[in-house]
């Protein structure tokens, strides 16, 4: 399984154009890897995971076509991770290519209701819709799909994460989410990841209690990762990869990759490519 991060930060990317901050300054003086999109992932080339406002400047900047994505998994309705104007550009007469394929859009109730504010027939986008609970199970041939119940906004009573199992290597993309509640771990019990994406969004900032009801800080990701390792979840085998970050809580790629590292844990890069 190829995993490429099309996006690396949460909502309002970094540098935020509407702050002055220390991190965001220090993004726009070293660039690289310190600049950030909203997340995105692309596995192999045909299946999306989430599709925020940048997906189609990402694309640009990283040499990446989606004329092959038969699927979209997004994770909840919140506009950083679906931007309904990356389904209508699908839209014939965009392009001038007919013959993309059709599209399993998958998506909790709160994303469906959004996407029928688009004006545009799902027809006329290419897309089929597949909805989706926490706990459901989808076949997306060669992928197999399980939501899990996320622990994010209580207003966003839907959101998912997703497990991810294309029949040689299973990947859980945990974000965005806090600490998962008692219900969720039982549906990990026999669950054996060769690759978990998890967020921190909250980064090194420990103290800041009411943002980790919603996202993970470092401590968060730490105590995520030793629960999976006692339930077998996690192995040596594992590959472990942290995501969604912001500049009000995370420091530079530099830094942060540092603090990560000491988890066994690898920081990830819009552009980053994972080989699982």
């Amino acid at each position: 399984m190829k995993i490429t991060f099309l996006g690396t930060a949460a909502a309002d990317q970094i540098p935020s154009p509407y702050c002055d901050c220390p991190r965001c300054e220090f993004a726009r003086k070293h660039r690289g890897r310190d600049m950030r999109k909203r997340c995105c992932y692309l596995i192999n080339d045909d299946l999306l995971v989430d599709i925020g406002p940048d997906l189609l400047v990402a694309c640009s900047l990283h040499d990446v076509h989606l004329l092959n994505v038969k699927h979209t998994l997004v994770t909840h309705s919140h506009r950083d991770h679906f931007d309904i104007a990356n389904l209508v550009v699908r839209k014939q007469g965009f392009q001038s290519r007919s013959d993309i394929p059709q599209m399993n859009f998958v998506a909790p109730p709160s994303v469906m209701t959004l996407l029928n504010t688009s004006g545009v027939k799902d027809s006329a986008m290419g897309i089929q819709r597949v909805p989706i609970l926490p706990y459901d199970e989808v076949d997306l041939s060669p992928y197999q799909v399980k939501a899990l119940k996320a622990t994010h906004y209580p207003t966003v009573g839907d959101a998912v994460n997703f497990i991810i199992d294309d029949g040689q290597s299973t990947v859980l993309i945990a974000s965005d989410t806090a600490v998962y509640k008692d219900e969720v771990w039982a549906h990990l019990e026999n669950v054996t990841l060769d690759q978990l994406i998890i967020e921190c969004t909250v980064g090194t900032n420990t103290s800041f209690k009411a943002g980790q009801e919603r996202h993970l800080s470092i401590d968060g990701v730490q105590y995520m990762i030793e629960k999976m390792r006692e339930m077998n979840v996690v192995t040596d085998e594992t590959q472990l990869c942290a995501t969604h970050f912001t500049h009000q809580h995370c420091p530079s790629h530099e830094e942060l990759s540092q603090v990560l590292s000491k988890l066994g844990v690898e920081c990830a890069y819009d552009g980053f490519i994972l080989t699982v």
